[in-house]
């Protein structure tokens, strides 16, 4: 994956979330999962997590279950 940040237009105020690669990428993926959001404009974000550890931590921090 060469683009490790994107972004995007969302839905509008989309909380903070973190998914595994698994279910987005169907576990073919040089990477744990991402990190989106996006604010009352809809104007969001995608951030590619590569480590496992580092994924499962954000996922703690912000209490999403990967």
């Amino acid at each position: 994956m060469s683009a490790k940040q994107v972004l995007v237009k969302m839905d509008k105020n989309h909380p903070l979330e973190v998914h595994s690669a698994n279910k987005c990428c169907g576990g073919h993926s040089d990477g744990a999962g991402y990190l989106c959001g996006s604010d009352e404009e809809g104007n969001g974000f995608v951030i590619w997590i590569e480590k496992q550890e580092v994924f499962e931590a954000l996922a703690r921090v912000i209490g999403s279950r990967p």
